[in-house]
């Protein structure tokens, strides 16, 4: 045997031996035992609630006629997103009894997101998630009061890391374009309305054509309006809606009103937004207010020219 093949031979034997002993002291002499199968409620109307207490904040997904989070209404997809999550929730096999090593996998107490889940007539079901295990769908996890840390793995992981404002519904208005029959604005400066007729749309005071690209484009946002975040309780408390800088109301057939949507303007949101007969307030880009807030002599083709 030359020296170049037994030097690369006692390489891959170092090698081998060092893997070996990194995960001997990753796993606490523990890799290899199989996880207890998840006692999970896959009929989602079992469950009373999920609570995900975190280090930031605790987010309360309770289940009522509608799924709520924090109080708030949530996303129309919220039922079926934690019937899969739990059906296809699987844990791997044990990598860990060693206590020391929680906190760099990020499972102790005070790191780890603490995963309850409340099922009627049923003892709940308690897991604590740490850092990301590799995958995006997989992530450490250990059950209160054990040394004992397996992977998690399915979309409950994604499901767990999400904030209360990831679980709220950002639909602000929706509504067939064909539907909208005529827009009301008011500003503290200026009022004036745009109407559809079997010709287009045009100014209702006057009866100027209306600029037909920028009717499209606002009605383009407006009948399909949704928020990018919303304001803070704190921001809420400090702002004036009585006038708000922009009242703007939609109106259907026969008169019915559609919406009535107040806008405030924000250099660093965009703009803040509520609905009138609700006290939520969402935020929306500049780029979505700007285009809804418009003028009169933005539209009306013969005041633009």
């Amino acid at each position: 045997m030359s020296d170049r093949i037994l030097r690369l031979l006692i390489g891959l034997l170092i090698l081998v031996i060092v893997a070996w002993l990194a995960a001997r002291s990753f796993s606490g002499f523990g890799g290899g035992a199989e996880a207890d199968d998840l006692e999970l409620a896959t009929d989602v109307q079992a469950i009373d609630s999920i609570v995900v207490v975190g280090p930031d904040e605790t987010v309360r997904l309770r289940q009522g006629e509608t799924w709520t989070v924090n109080g708030y209404e949530t996303i129309p997809e919220t039922g079926p997103s934690i019937t899969r999550a739990l059906e296809d929730a699987s844990l791997g096999q044990m990598i860990s009894r060693n206590p020391e090593n929680h906190q760099r996998m990020g499972v102790t107490d005070q790191q780890g997101r603490l995963l309850t889940i409340f099922i009627r007539d049923a003892e709940p079901w308690s897991i604590i998630l740490g850092e990301r295990a590799g995958a995006f769908d997989e992530a450490f996890a250990r059950r209160i009061g054990a040394d004992e840390v397996y992977v998690l793995r399915g979309s409950l992981v994604s499901l767990a890391n999400r904030t209360v404002d990831d679980w709220r519904d950002r639909e602000i208005f929706s509504a067939e374009r064909a539907a909208v029959q005529r827009i009301e604005f008011e500003y503290p400066d200026e009022s004036f309305a745009i109407a559809r007729d079997s010709t287009g749309w045009r100014v209702a005071s006057t009866g100027a054509e209306a600029e037909l690209s920028a009717v499209s484009t606002m009605l383009q946002q407006l009948t399909s309006l949704r928020a990018i975040g919303f304001a803070a309780d704190s921001v809420v408390e400090t702002l004036e809606w009585d006038p708000p800088q922009l009242r703007l109301r939609v109106v259907g057939l026969a008169d019915a009103e559609l919406a009535e949507l107040l806008f405030i303007e924000n250099e660093e949101i965009g703009y803040f937004v509520r609905r009138a007969d609700m006290p939520i307030v969402y935020t929306v880009s500049s780029y979505t207010g700007d285009q809804i807030a418009r003028r009169e002599a933005d539209l009306a083709v013969d005041l633009a020219e």
